[in-house]
């Protein structure tokens, strides 16, 4: 009885875990012009600026920055990022390589409202 209970509660916690992390796809022909390394996180400044759909997360911030942050409140949830900051770093070296980012919830502070990176697409 413990067993299914426990079954349960995880199928339910997993249902509900994916609806609410909605995400959005930042198409794959952006060229990075700047990345502004901090402590905890990176802003990285692409063009052309995303717009309509690509913008689906409702953050408030630019359209052209998205955040990847190295450290966040549980270790399961950087995993891969010096990988993609690797990319990131690639990209941005290179000048010719396009990217596109998954994006899903916002990273808010110092007055801005960015787009967080879950993937890059080169």
């Amino acid at each position: 009885m413990k067993n299914a209970i426990l079954t349960t509660f995880v199928i339910l916690d997993l249902l509900f875990s994916h609806q609410a992390m909605a995400s959005s796809q930042i198409t794959a022909n952006k060229t990075i012009t700047g990345i502004a390394t901090y402590k905890y996180y990176s802003v990285v400044t692409f063009t052309p600026a995303a717009s309509g759909g690509e913008l689906g997360e409702g953050c408030a911030g630019a359209g052209n920055m998205v955040v990847l942050e190295f450290v966040r409140s549980s270790p399961e949830n950087v995993e891969g990022t010096q990988e993609q900051f690797s990319s990131l770093l690639s990209a941005y070296i290179s000048k010719s390589d396009k990217v596109g980012f998954g994006v899903s919830g916002c990273r808010q502070g110092n007055g801005n409202n960015l787009p967080l990176i879950y993937r890059v697409d080169m």
